[in-house]
């Protein structure tokens, strides 16, 4: 089960992710026993494999379930994520044999990740885990392929942007890091903000505690400048709406006491369509109502 706040931000953030890809389901409650997952995603099969979220897309190329974790994980909580996976499995299977589908194949059941920030070499040891740095990599871990599980271990991950997304779910220095990383994105880049809002998200859930443990506050005072700049960005983009509407306002006004004078009274669903009229089109009207001899002139002009 997740646990709030820091768990739910990652499920939070690996769904805005996710979701251009493919189904993403949070909190899936699974029948027997009422468990959930955390995340479960199904892949778009009209969608091309996704490419620029680096490790993480790699993980999204067939169905796949997350589990984050906070805190280190320990034994029982594999053991109990991995009973929910193959409890998934077959609640996967018995639907498509309800609907007449052909049989699941092995390699279409979802394959279960678990999240964890540091995880000791013994307990690894001891779950069979093994490295392929071949295919993903450091600190990524798999158990044997028929229990379709790997372990990623976020600090051991290496910085770079392929990990970047994994590493924003960690701790302390790796977190911060990450959070800094993204920050300096380019600020078109299609998850930055997504992933700022998410923060900014973290940041105000965080201060609401009642108590708030050292790392968390050092993660506040990190996130603190980017929530301000998130609030003065929508600041100026609500000051500029302010004066664009003002400066189309008072346009509107000014042309249509010009018309009154020129072609003498103007219907009232005439005034509504002029004031709706952008900046540059009222600009327009108002050079073109000098030649304008009665209401018809303006009528034509509407009209084209």
């Amino acid at each position: 089960m997740t646990r709030f706040p820091h768990d739910q931000f990652a499920k939070d953030f690996l769904e805005s992710l996710l979701s251009p890809l493919g189904q993403v389901q949070t909190s899936l409650k699974i029948s027997g026993e009422v468990r959930e997952m955390d995340v479960f995603f199904t892949p778009d099969p009209n969608l091309p494999p996704a490419s620029d979220l680096g490790l993480l897309s790699q993980c999204a190329i067939t169905a796949a379930v997350f589990e984050p974790y906070r805190s280190s994980v320990k034994v029982p909580q594999i053991r109990a994520c991995m009973s929910k996976l193959f409890d998934l499995h077959s609640h996967l299977i018995r639907e498509a044999k309800r609907q007449d589908r052909p049989e699941l194949e092995d390699d279409k059941l979802p394959m279960l990740w678990i999240l964890t920030p540091t995880l000791s070499a013994e307990l690894l040891e001891s779950l069979g885990a093994k490295l392929d740095l071949e295919t993903w990599g450091e600190g990524v871990y798999l158990l044997a392929p028929a229990l379709k599980t790997g372990i990623i271990v976020i600090h051991q991950l290496p910085k770079t942007p392929a990990t970047i997304w994994f590493r924003l779910m960690g701790k302390g220095r790796v977190q911060e890091r990450a959070i800094a990383e993204v920050a300096a994105l380019p600020a078109d880049d299609p998850y930055r903000q997504n992933a700022l809002d998410l923060l900014g998200n973290l940041k105000v859930i965080l201060e609401a505690r009642a108590t708030i443990e050292p790392e968390e506050q050092e993660l506040i005072m990190q996130l603190s400048p980017l929530y301000l700049e998130k609030i003065q960005a929508a600041e100026l983009v609500g000051e500029e709406r302010g004066r664009q509407e003002g400066r189309q306002e008072g346009e509107s006004e000014l042309v249509l006491r010009l018309l009154k004078k020129r072609v003498g009274d103007i219907s009232p669903a005439v005034q509504v369509q002029i004031k709706a009229l952008p900046l540059a089109r009222l600009e327009a009207l108002g050079e073109a109502l000098l030649d304008f001899t009665g209401a018809i002139d303006l009528e034509r002009w509407l009209d084209t």
